[in-house]
């Protein structure tokens, strides 16, 4: 490089993109994970409350608004399909339950099977591992 000359690095180029398949991949679970703790939520509610599962009396049946929510001008529109709703806090808890353990579980096995088929972990710019042995110092 000369005295005049500046210096311009150039940009650093990732060879290896993270292929398609992967974003589309975790997109579905975006959608489907909270899909189906619902419907799980739903399902272990109604079949609970069906068979007597020891539920807390105040997350079973409808939810009870105050009185001056129904004479709000704009709150009933809002609070009349929740208020309809059936064991409503019972299926938001399970629900919230389920997608913890369902989310923990499917990025778990996204994660391992991204690590499989994944691309490498050192770079062009990482330096290789050391292949040498280390002997253990007597004196």
């Amino acid at each position: 490089m000369g005295k005049y000359v500046k210096y311009q690095r150039k940009p650093f180029e990732r060879k290896s993109q993270t292929h398609p398949v992967w974003r589309g991949i975790g997109c579905l679970l975006m959608v489907i994970v909270p899909l189906m703790s619902y419907a799980g939520a739903v399902t272990l509610v109604n079949y609970g409350v069906g068979h007597g599962w020891p539920f807390p009396p105040e997350f079973i049946g409808h939810i009870q608004f105050p009185d001056w929510v129904w004479n709000a001008p704009v709150l009933p529109v809002l609070a009349a399909p929740i208020a309809n709703y059936p064991n409503l806090w019972a299926v938001l808890i399970i629900f919230f339950i389920l997608l913890l353990l369902l989310s923990g579980v499917f990025s778990t096995v996204y994660s391992i099977l991204y690590r499989i088929t994944g691309p490498s972990k050192y770079t062009a710019l990482d330096a290789p591992p050391p292949k040498h042995k280390v002997k253990v110092y007597k004196r």
